[in-house]
């Protein structure tokens, strides 16, 4: 069926998969991992979703059935089923029928048929309800069955005195004790009920609803099941005693098929309906507890395995329920952090030591995510472990920011250890070129200035929460970053590109970028003697920015770094994380040639 479904051209009804909401996705997937029949009925007009163990209700009408409105699927019995469907769309509350009787063409022939479903409202995010949620099967044979053996029950009649459930049978409308056990007396703390009407017998159960129940077994013909039923019963002391009760009243028929009777049985089951009472209220406050805290909350056998998890684990990694059972938690973890996880979990388990591990999470959003795991064993009175309880705590924002503040701090680092060889490299050089104390002072003065700006563009990368309105002009970035170094701008660079003009983001990862690339040509590049050439050309190409730095020296000496540097992974993060493209080095004995490449979209940014 999901072969079918996902073969299937849904222009026609519910639009594209991909666009399919949320809802729909998660009820379909619950559907189709389900072995038990399911379909779903889906939108205002109830278009029709179903899987393998669905398929052979409609018989021969699947699968054209796939899609097509549940009117039109089930307009044999829509007179039936109509009513429910639409209570459930409209009201939210749902619908369980069982042995119900539809009488559906089958090959051309109208068949009776008898089927247990159930039919439950499916809601979106908001609350709306948008489909119905159904499973049912067939029990045709279970009721055919049954009135064979109706037969039967006078000639069995007299083996009930030594069951051990409580067994009754009543015969008329008036429904008059013909045969009870023991155990039915006592069960209604009564004797002396032969010949009696149920409500002259046990009068105090006509106000509870029983006898109108009775009457409507006996005018319906069908059986009725009731579990755990709270029911009272007078005592001999005249006070009500309450007790819960399974039982089934199953019509009896004469020859004919007309009703004749009704064959009760009985169990009493308070013990196990208070216990299971009691379990149910401690299972929600543990579930209120669990589910209202912000951690993951799981807990694990002895040996292990992944038993429970929190509605928080499900909402935060966005896995369906149970796929992380067993040791499938691991699949959730980053492949690079598993090793290690896992063995740190196995020591816990071999010396009963508490668990504590960082590690990356997969969020539902698809993004790996840092948290702390942590966990304790519980242990019996032999010292012996019976579980280990255990929590995930998001630590992402806080790890990325401690990496951040380290990475500024490596960053300022390098730059002001920058920023001191380049001041020394411009004295150098200017004092070369000048003919005199006082036209060095001033030329050097420019040179820091041009050098103040320059830095005055990259400050938006290292200042948090900056978000400058206004454009740069790559040209003009170029001539602040790499006027600092130059003795001869006009003989030693060579500019040409189109005019393009970037937004604070692009400029500050540019500013980054040429910042380190002219740094490193003052260094070891065409900067070092006033006889060293720079050419810088760019263009647009194919939706992207292509940059070509071409350094030339006079003396072949450069030799590629055995290692790359702080500065030139600065370069290449700003390349490729901000700018989306890259940046590739080769070295020359004549000079470095660079070629860096940005994704247009990230100029303007």
């Amino acid at each position: 069926m999901a072969e079918l479904i996902l073969k299937r051209d849904w222009s026609d009804s519910l639009g594209s998969i991909e666009e399919w909401p949320a809802a729909l996705r998660s009820a379909l997937s619950i559907c189709l991992n389900s072995s038990f029949p399911t379909a779903i009925y889906w939108g205002p007009e109830m278009r029709l979703l179903y899987n393998d163990s669905w398929a052979p209700i409609p018989a021969e009408r699947h699968p054209w059935a796939l899609g097509k409105p549940a009117a039109e699927v089930w307009s044999d019995i829509w007179d039936v089923v109509g009513p429910q469907f639409r209570q459930v769309m409209t009201t939210g509350e749902g619908v369980t029928t069982y042995d119900q009787l539809l009488i559906m063409d089958r090959n051309g022939v109208p068949t009776e048929g008898y089927w247990n479903y159930s039919l439950s409202s499916i809601r979106d995010e908001h609350g709306n309800i948008v489909g119905i949620f159904n499973q049912g099967n067939e029990t045709t044979a279970a009721v055919l069955a049954r009135r064979q053996t109706q037969e039967e029950i006078a000639r069995l009649g007299r083996l009930f005195a030594q069951a051990p459930a409580a067994i009754a049978i009543l015969e008329g409308p008036s429904h008059t004790f013909k045969l009870v056990n023991p155990a039915y007396e006592d069960l209604v703390q009564r004797s002396n009920l032969l010949g009696r009407s149920v409500e002259e017998a046990l009068p105090e159960v006509k106000d509870q609803g029983f006898i109108h129940l009775l009457d409507t077994v006996y005018a319906s013909n069908e059986p009725y099941q009731g579990k755990a039923v709270p029911v009272e019963f007078m005592r001999a002391d005249g006070e009500r005693q309450g007790r819960y009760v399974d039982f089934v009243f199953q019509p009896i028929t004469d020859t004919a098929g007309q009703p004749s009777g009704i064959f009760i049985q009985a169990s009493d089951v308070t013990e196990a309906t208070t216990a299971m009472a009691a379990l149910r209220e401690s299972e929600q406050r543990f579930e209120a507890i669990v589910n209202s805290i912000d951690q993951m909350i799981w807990s694990t056998r002895p040996d292990g395995y992944h038993d429970y998890f929190n509605q928080r684990w499900y909402e935060y990694t966005g896995v369906s329920k149970g796929f992380t059972d067993g040791s499938e938690w691991e699949n959730v973890f980053h492949p690079d952090d598993r090793a290690e996880t896992r063995a740190k979990w196995q020591h816990s388990l071999e010396t009963g030591e508490p668990y504590h591990v960082e590690y990356r999470l997969r969020h539902r959003s698809g993004v790996y995510r840092w948290v702390i795991g942590r966990a304790q064993c519980v242990r019996d009175e032999n010292g012996e472990i019976t579980r280990w309880y255990g929590t995930c705590t998001d630590i992402h924002d806080l790890k990325v920011a401690e990496e951040a503040r380290q990475l500024l701090l490596r960053e300022l680092n390098h730059r002001v250890k920058n920023l001191f060889a380049i001041t020394a490299g411009m004295i150098n050089m200017t004092a070369r070129s000048s003919p005199s104390v006082s036209v060095m002072a001033q030329s050097l003065h420019g040179r820091l200035q041009a050098l103040a700006k320059a830095h005055h563009l990259i400050q938006p990368a290292i200042s948090a929460g900056s978000s400058a309105a206004e454009t740069v002009a790559f040209h003009a970035l170029l001539e602040e970053i790499l006027s600092p170094h130059l003795a001869d701008r006009d003989r030693q660079v060579t500019l040409k590109g189109p005019e393009i003009r970037l937004g604070p983001h692009a400029s500050t990862s540019f500013a980054l970028i040429f910042h380190e690339l002219a740094t490193n040509a003052a260094k070891y590049g065409p900067f070092r003697d006033a006889d060293g050439r720079l050419d810088v050309r760019w263009r647009m190409d194919q939706d992207a920015l292509h940059l070509e730095w071409q350094e030339n020296v006079t003396k072949p000496e450069i030799k590629a770094p055995s290692q790359e540097g702080f500065g030139s992974k600065l370069a290449r993060t700003s390349a490729i994380h901000h700018l989306g493209g890259s940046i590739d080095f080769e070295w020359l004995p004549g000079g470095v040639s660079i070629a860096l490449k940005a994704a247009e979209d990230r100029l303007a940014k």
